[in-house]
């Protein structure tokens, strides 16, 4: 690589000063010569912001009086960075030193390539992958591929185009993350990531996966704090319901939400008689938000495809969607961290 255009790491941080003590040590060992780290710090009340000072001055720190969700600083952080490519982090991730060079590379030698996401493997188990991404399934539900699997298997040692990163970690040229609309801001936080690789793919563009680039993650980081178990289950369900209605055409959008919705509503129903009623009513009222709140989105679905779908759901479907075998479901439903690939 003759060139290292500038790289802009941006990290949201809520309360998580004993992340920020592993993250930010391995970003400074990065061997790639051309960097600026931004760390968003979105209301914290701990003393993070006393140590990024005191550590690490050469930080640009933003200082945000509250917590406006993780949709929301993120962007914030992209529009102050100055990178020709941004790196969004959560500040539960450790870098290797080479990391960064593989993933500029897929992105200057190919115009068509929208996002990248590394190889991501856990810090709790470090031979454990942690992601290559997600696919779309005929179900509406994402099938993760290789989610607590061996790293060393050949099948994640190959590129593949995948329908999302992981928000964990992802890199992006900064004038599509802005031309795109970012991160959406409705959504608070999950499903962000998805519903924005969608638009890239809508866009003609496409999300790789890239092994030669290796990071690892923790998993949860501060959201485990941030908000309780049932928000979190409210949110992914009805953000996932508003980011198909934005992004799909009228005939996939038929075809998948009616099926998602079903299989939602009876899952709820399941662990509503196994007494997780809490969790029950959380998706339940997902599911309804979602649906009866359309208006809502419906701005923004005109202008995703009348400004930025550049291709048919017939194109990239091919590309994005994969069906796993039924017991997938199963575990998916149930927590056992032994996903089918």
């Amino acid at each position: 690589m003759i060139n290292y255009p500038l790289v802009s790491f941006v990290i949201l941080n809520w309360n998580g000063k004993k992340w920020l003590q592993t993250c930010l040590p391995s970003l400074s060992k990065i061997t790639y010569p051309n960097v600026e780290t931004i760390v968003v710090n979105n209301g914290s009340t701990d003393d993070s912001s006393q140590f990024l000072e005191a550590n690490y001055p050469m930080v640009h720190v933003i200082e945000l009086k509250n917590n406006i969700g993780y949709a929301a600083a993120n962007n914030i952080g992209v529009k102050h960075a100055k990178g020709k490519y941004v790196v969004l982090m959560n500040n539960d991730t450790s870098v290797t030193a080479d990391f960064v060079e593989p993933l500029v590379a897929d992105l200057e030698d190919c115009p068509e390539i929208g996002a990248v996401q590394p190889q991501m493997r856990s810090l709790i188990n470090p031979k454990q992958m942690d992601s290559v991404g997600s696919f779309l399934t005929s179900t509406g539900f994402l099938y993760y591929l290789g989610y607590m699997k061996s790293y060393k298997n050949p099948i994640y040692q190959k590129k593949i185009y995948i329908y999302s990163v992981k928000g964990a970690c992802f890199i992006m040229r900064r004038k599509d993350y802005i031309r795109l609309g970012g991160f959406d801001e409705d959504f608070v936080s999950y499903v962000e990531e998805t519903d924005l690789c969608h638009r890239i793919w809508l866009s003609g563009k496409k999300v790789l996966y890239e092994p030669k680039s290796i990071m690892y993650h923790w998993g949860g980081g501060d959201t485990k704090i941030m908000t309780k178990n049932e928000v979190n289950v409210y949110r992914s369900f009805r953000n996932r319901i508003f980011s198909y209605y934005k992004n799909f055409s009228l005939k996939t959008m038929l075809r998948i939400l009616p099926l998602h919705v079903l299989i939602a509503g009876a899952y709820s129903i399941g662990i509503f008689m196994s007494g997780q009623w809490r969790s029950a009513f959380a998706i339940q009222r997902g599911i309804i938000t979602g649906l009866t709140q359309f208006s809502a989105m419906k701005k923004k679905r005109e202008f995703i495809q009348h400004h930025i779908r550049r291709v048919s759901d017939d194109d990239i479907l091919p590309c994005i969607k994969r069906n796993p075998k039924p017991w997938y479901y199963y575990y998916l439903f149930a927590g056992i961290q032994l996903y089918e690939d």
